[in-house]
């Protein structure tokens, strides 16, 4: 037998599988992280998006507001000027006076600058630069009068600045394009250090989220998937926040939970494997016969079952038989099957009786499946094989010349067919003629891309290795199952049987047991 502790990982196997197809039936969902994080940058950006124009056209309109009293408080102080020169009551000093003003005006911190002075009846503007028109004297009397002091003139609008006193009217007027041009530099300055405020509260609060729920967040996810892998003994603790930490110790209490648990079941299934093995000959000697078998469950116990009868007129059953699937339910078929053989053979000798004397009652034991069973009589004396097959693997029997002959099935398998039944097949057997026989798991063993071992490999193999003893013929069968699966899954249970008729071709008797050692 072989149920090491390696074939132990299937544990882990399963559990990564249900891992895994739990995974891939869930929708791809974001992490909780992430959620958080486009939770708190989304609104973050979308204020921004929203606020940043906003604020931009009111430190616009702001600007021209205030350009509107500057320009105001100038009008004021031309008017003030005026008065003074006002005295000489000269016009081309005055006319002078308001180009100087309004060229220096323009030179410096004002493009576009213009003055339009209302004197003793008569219109004045500045001829320093080209906005000066009728159009724009026009313009700024609109403007003067307008409840926001603005006015367009040649597709450009324009805000003026008014002052009068004693007869004189100033109005001084600028372009706002030029106000807000002259302004733009500071206001996006001012708004891109908002922004990197922004950023850098943004920054934070995604530091901390990370620190204080992405982060734990991960560690326990890593945690549970450490238990879902069978590895118990997890420390998640350690927590800024209360809520985490209650959530790690409601994890660690889940995992010594399942770990009890899972000892427990350990040890049920430990007692269930040396009850099977109860039920498997041990040391049973064979008349006539050498026997070495190879024996490796899937799980901790086996569908598989296999055992050696000795009838009362001192002849043998042989038997081996697959109950469909593996683990606990394969194996509790196998031990109710044990049942119906040694029941079945109180009554009956001939396989084909025995393979149906257990289909009749087999239904009322089996709730679903079927059982696949190679079913033999051997006769000591006169080396005469019977056998009947209810649909199992094909049996091998190997002639010392090297003959390979199939021994196929002769009926259906168990449990399918209530009125079912089997022809037995006699076989006049030579000294050292082998029979080989197997469970399916050993042709079906495949490789991690899905290849299976198949019996013409098993055939080969056997035909290989003719000259050397059935120990060693089954040691090789189970290396070359090993190393066919490659560290992949183990899919099914393994058995094999390999039967040699003494005498003079014959080796030396041989038993391959649960470490696959020999003994004699």
């Amino acid at each position: 037998m072989n149920s090491s502790r390696a074939e132990r990982s299937e544990w882990d196997f399963a559990m990564n599988d249900i891992t895994q197809d739990a995974a891939k039936r869930q929708p791809q969902r974001r992490s909780i992280g992430k959620l958080l994080i486009w939770a708190v940058n989304l609104p973050l950006l979308a204020a921004l998006a929203l606020l940043l124009p906003l604020d931009y056209r009111r430190e616009m309109e702001d600007a021209v507001v205030a350009k509107h009293a500057a320009l105001e408080e100038e009008a004021m102080t031309i008017y003030e000027g005026l008065s003074a020169l006002g005295q000489k009551g000269q016009r081309e000093s005055i006319q002078k006076y308001i180009d100087s003003v309004c060229a220096r005006m323009q030179e410096s911190r004002s493009p576009g600058h213009h003055i339009v002075l209302h004197w003793n009846h008569q219109v004045l503007q500045a001829d320093a630069h080209h906005p000066a028109s009728p159009e724009m004297i026009r313009a700024m009397q609109e403007a003067s009068v307008s409840s926001d002091h603005r006015a367009v003139v040649g597709g450009e609008s324009l805000v003026v600045g008014t002052f009068a006193g004693d007869g004189v009217e100033v109005w001084v007027s600028e372009y706002t394009t030029n106000i807000r041009r002259s302004i733009r530099r500071e206001i996006l300055l001012h708004l891109a250090w908002l922004a990197a405020l922004a950023a850098v509260a943004a920054a934070i609060v995604n530091l901390v989220l990370w620190r204080i729920v992405t982060r734990p967040v991960k560690r326990l996810s890593n945690a549970v998937l450490r238990i879902a892998n069978g590895h118990y003994e997890v420390n998640s603790n350690g927590f800024r926040c209360r809520e985490m930490n209650d959530l790690s110790s409601a994890v660690e209490q889940m995992s010594k939970i399942l770990a009890d648990d899972e000892r427990n079941r350990q040890m049920q299934m430990d007692r269930a494997r040396r009850i099977q093995e109860h039920l498997l000959p041990n040391g049973v000697e064979v008349p006539g016969l050498r026997i070495a078998h190879l024996y490796q469950p899937a799980d901790e116990v086996a569908g598989d079952y296999f055992d050696f009868i000795r009838l009362p007129d001192d002849m043998w059953l042989i038997c081996i038989a697959d109950v469909a699937g593996h683990g606990i339910s394969a194996a509790m078929g196998a031990a109710m099957l044990k049942a119906l053989m040694l029941h079945a053979v109180e009554q009956h000798r001939e396989p084909s009786k025995v393979l149906q004397y257990i289909n009749n009652r087999l239904p009322a034991l089996l709730c679903d499946g079927f059982i696949t069973m190679f079913l033999a009589r051997w006769n000591p004396q006169g080396q005469q094989l019977d056998y009947a097959s209810a649909g199992h693997e094909p049996g091998l029997l190997l002639s010392p010349r090297g003959d390979l002959r199939q021994l196929p099935s002769t009926g259906l398998p168990l449990g399918i067919d209530p009125t079912s039944n089997w022809e037995s097949e006699a076989i006049s057997l030579m000294p050292g003629e082998r029979l080989f026989l197997t469970t399916d798991g050993v042709a079906e063993t495949s490789d991690p891309s899905g290849e299976l071992l198949g019996r013409d490999r098993l055939a080969d193999l056997i035909l290989r290795r003719s000259m050397q003893t059935p120990c060693e013929i089954v040691a090789a069968i189970s290396t070359d199952v090993l190393r066919h699966r490659a560290g992949g899954k183990v899919n099914d249970d393994v058995t094999a049987l390999l039967l040699e008729v003494k005498g003079e071709w014959a080796s030396s008797d041989v038993v391959i047991r649960e470490n696959n050692a020999c003994a004699k």
